[in-house]
Order: structure tokens, then sequence, then C-alpha cells
């Protein structure tokens, strides 16, 4: 009888999913928040305020809205969304900035002086690596707008975007145990871990935003919206594999008719494309 009413044991969450991660960074969770977000931008938050609208709209309609995860005001005059992003894409940096640039211009309406402009940072927890960043090896990297010739000189504080790949972020951390931005990427890419156990028993911020993951993976609700943001994500995921692998092989096709016309032996173009006789002659 005690055994039945004992209340269910659900595995952990993921808090990459965007549902989880939402949830245990979100409104009535400030605490674990705030502590996060000093860790990663390396300041001292005084106040943050976490009841902002999401959805990034404009008064255009025929404009191109957003969604960001998590949407802060910190110090009462520094706007900051932080993303997590499962799969990237190759327009990824372009994403990035219109995502910048929405937030900061969200408190402008018309009529308003620039002075109602606030200092805005973006940061973006990236699932993979970025191409463009292949060079780099250092996982969190630091963006603002700078002269060419006098790097050290910045055009303004108000524009800032960190940009974080966990895969370098889980390397960089066997040989950085102690910094705390990357111990809190090894909790978001695997809560379970027994690394991420031991690193509970050192860090308390982590150590309470495992204990609040626990009870968001109790609740059923949170459960059963997170799983459809999965699969939501997985059929997306398998649209764009589609998109591109039909695309591809429209163009093998394509390549194989000029082939053709060149006159080039049919033997030839079907080793080289991998098509039968019947599909390059059709």
């Amino acid at each position: 009888m005690e055994e039945n009413s004992r209340k269910k044991k659900y595995d952990l969450l993921g808090p990459k999913n965007d549902v989880v991660f939402q949830t245990l960074f979100s409104q009535g969770r400030e605490k674990i928040t705030k502590a996060m977000l000093e860790d990663i931008l390396k300041i001292k938050i005084q106040k943050i305020d976490l009841d902002k609208r999401r959805d990034l709209l404009n008064d255009n309609k025929e404009d191109k809205n957003g969604r960001v995860d998590i949407r802060a005001v910190i110090n009462d005059n520094v706007e900051c969304d932080i993303e997590m992003q499962l799969y990237t894409h190759e327009k990824m940096i372009e994403r990035f900035l219109y995502y910048w640039a929405k937030m900061y211009t969200a408190n402008l309406q018309i009529g308003n002086r620039y002075k109602n402009l606030r200092k805005t940072i973006s940061i973006i927890i990236l699932d993979d690596k970025l191409p463009e960043f292949k060079e780099i090896t250092k996982s969190h990297t630091k963006w603002q707008l700078r002269e060419e010739e006098y790097k050290q000189k910045i055009l303004t504080s108000f524009c800032e975007l960190h940009i974080i790949e966990l895969p370098k972020a889980i390397e960089e951390y066997k040989i950085n145990k102690k910094d705390e931005t990357l111990q809190w990427m090894m909790f978001l890419d695997n809560p379970g871990d027994k690394e991420v156990k031991r690193i509970m028993e050192e860090n308390e911020d982590i150590k309470e935003a495992g204990e609040e993951l626990d009870r968001i993976s109790q609740d059923e609700r949170i459960r059963r919206e997170a799983l459809n943001s999965e699969i939501a994500r997985m059929d997306n995921e398998q649209r764009m594999y589609e998109a591109k692998r039909d695309g591809k092989a429209e163009g093998i096709k394509e390549t194989a008719k000029k082939m053709l016309e060149k006159k080039i032996p049919i033997e030839t173009i079907e080793e080289i494309t991998g098509l039968t006789r019947d599909e390059i002659e059709c």
C-alpha cells in the first residue's frame, strides 16, 4: 500500500529541450537564472526581471517575427536573451544578428528618443559546432562592434553577443574544471552525468538547478509538452534532411543529363553518378 501511494519517479528531462530550458529558467526561478548569467557574463547582477514577453513582435504585420527562449532585464537597464539551439544551418550567424536587432529595437516605439534604447546582450548556446568558428578553439566567444585597425576600440557597448558551442565546452571542461560557465554547460548537456553530480557538490547554484530540474521532471504536463517539442524538432530535422536529399538527387540527375549531352559514354556516367541507365535516359 505504501509502495503504491509513493509518487512515481521519472527520469530527468533534458535541459536542452526548449520546453524544459524555458521552464527551468523562467519567472519564479530567478535565482538560478541570475547565477548562470553572472557566470557567463562575468558581471554582478543586482536585479533580474524575467517577466518579459518572449515574442519579438513588430507593428508591421509583414515583418518576420521571432521568439526567444528566455528574455530578461538585468539591473533595470540591460536587455538579455538566452537561447538554446539544438541544430545549426548555414544562416545561423544572420539569425543571431536578426534576433539581437529585434531585441535592441523592441523597447523603441514610434516617437521615442534614441535614449530609450538599452544595451542588448544575446547569449546563444549551441548543441553543435559552427563551421565559421572552426579555427577558434575556445568554446565561449564574445562579439562586439570594433574598429578594424584599432581593435581595442569598441563602437558601442550596447551590442554584445555571446556564443557558446557545447561540444567545445565539454572538451574544454576536461582541462579547466573550475570554470563556472563550463560547469553550467556540463549540466545543460547531461545533468545525470557522474561528473555533474560531483560539480553539484561544489557548486550550490548548479545543485539548486539540478533539484529544480528534478521537480520539473515529475510534472506530467511539462513531460508531455517536452515530448511534443522533441517530436516536432525531429520532424523538422527529417523534413530538412529530405529536402536536402531530394535537392542533391535532382542536382545529380541534372549533371548526368549534361554529361549525356556532351556524348560522354553512359557507362561512365553510371559509374560517376551512381544512377542507372533508365534514370539517366529518362
